[in-house]
């Protein structure tokens, strides 16, 4: 008589599925407002996650609220005060992440996100919130249109278990599960990049700046190198999916052409690679994606909110994954998950940081046309009214309501 098999079944409060910047932001801001949580990953911890590597301003204070700047600041990172742009034609400007008449300093870091990611899931650990590796979601649990769990297996387990709860927050990146499960994952080539990194040592001429290069060969993308610790570098590249299928390029050339650019071919010429290239998908929060309804939301990457222009997400991750914690409570509380209920968390990312990435959407169609991108870093090289609001804008300094404005767009383009 062949056995039944069984399913296992637990009850939480809340589920986050992903153990990236969202997913554990997420999970420790629901623990803290006293919610039942689990944190799920389908991966061991440490773990490495292609990525720029930079921790932008835009960080800092919820890394002070859990508790982590310290920790980051005395552990292995790149230090960056500001951004170092160059033009297709030569053209050089140095933008500060201190922009003059702020009222506190604001410094970036470079710290690898496989050193990056594990203090945050560490900091789950020690949160009230639940956590549990190698244990890989497949799918959902609905019941009357209502998201109510996920199911999935173990590492090395043929049962399959339930995790049942009021809300699901689905943080688990740019291949997501939950965004697929719930019919939401969407590939728009035009708001959609791919990217190649590769660490490096030994680079010359390093500072304590990031530095991205529109360089002939890669326009409509760039070319990066980003200061690690040790003398190390982030070295990359990254350009619109649509341009890459268009062209029928290979990022790889493009990554070995930019290299031996005459701009940087003696900066490379004592350097050594430490890994082979390695590529990752970035979905841009150029558009606006579907990323709640009944009993689930979605946060980071899985919702498609990578800056346009900086290609930065780390941010953008760390504030939804908050965002969508807040809203939990407050659903759980009002005993009303209902899509209608958790639009806040929609209304309120977007109010927020909804001006800044519209505004880089601006500025990457500015870096799709060779002309343009040498007359506006030109600009920018002559004008200290330029750089200083450009400053401003990096180090999120300028109000999200002057981001908004065509006129400040106009200003920064002709002021």
């Amino acid at each position: 008589m062949q056995a039944q098999s069984q399913t296992i079944e637990h009850e939480y409060d809340v589920v986050v599925v992903g153990a990236g910047p969202a997913g554990c932001t997420a999970a420790v801001y629901a623990s803290q407002l006293g919610l039942k949580t689990i944190l799920l990953e389908a991966r061991s911890v440490p773990k490495d996650k292609i990525c720029g590597d930079a921790v932008a301003g835009k960080c800092i204070p919820i890394l002070k609220e859990l508790g982590l700047l310290e920790k980051v600041k005395n552990g292995p990172h790149g230090y960056s005060t500001g951004v170092i742009f160059s033009s297709p034609n030569g053209d050089i400007v140095n933008i500060t992440f201190n922009p003059p008449g702020a009222k506190q300093k604001t410094d970036g870091y470079v710290v690898r996100r496989k050193v990056f990611d594990e203090y945050l899931y560490r900091r789950v650990e020690e949160s009230d919130a639940r956590t549990r590796l190698q244990f890989k979601v497949s799918g959902l649990v609905t019941e009357n249109g209502k998201v109510v769990g996920v199911k999935g297996t173990g590492y090395g387990s043929g049962t399959e278990e339930t995790y049942r709860a009021k809300v699901v927050i689905g943080c688990d990146g740019y291949r997501s599960v939950v965004a697929r499960e719930l019919g939401v994952f969407e590939r728009d080539p035009d708001h959609y990049v791919l990217a190649l990194r590769q660490y490096w040592e030994g680079v010359s001429g390093l500072s304590e700046a990031i530095e991205v290069h529109f360089v002939d060969d890669i326009i409509p993308g760039y070319f990066w190198i980003f200061p690690l610790e040790d003398g190390k570098a982030n070295v990359g590249l990254g350009m619109m999916e649509r341009d890459i299928k268009e062209r029928n390029v290979d990022l790889r050339e493009l990554m070995a052409k930019a290299i031996a650019n005459p701009l940087f071919k003696e900066r490379f010429a004592t350097g050594k690679p430490l890994e082979r290239p390695v590529q990752w998908d970035l979905p841009l929060g150029s558009k606006r994606r579907k990323m709640y309804g009944n009993g689930w939301m979605l946060a980071g990457d899985a919702a498609g909110l990578i800056d346009p222009f900086t290609g930065e997400g780390v941010g953008e991750a760390m504030h939804s994954g908050k965002m969508a914690a807040h809203a939990a409570k407050e659903a759980i509380d009002a005993q009303d998950v209902s899509e209608a209920f958790l639009k806040r968390y929609d209304d309120r990312f977007w109010e927020y940081l909804g001006p800044e990435l519209m505004l880089s959407h601006k500025l990457q169609k500015i870096g799709r046309r060779k002309w343009l991108l040498n007359w506006v870093l030109g600009k920018a090289a002559r004008s200290p009214y330029v750089r200083e609001q450009i400053s401003g804008m990096l180090a999120n300094v300028i109000p999200k309501k002057t981001l908004a404005s065509p006129l400040f767009y106009l200003k920064l383009l002709f002021g």
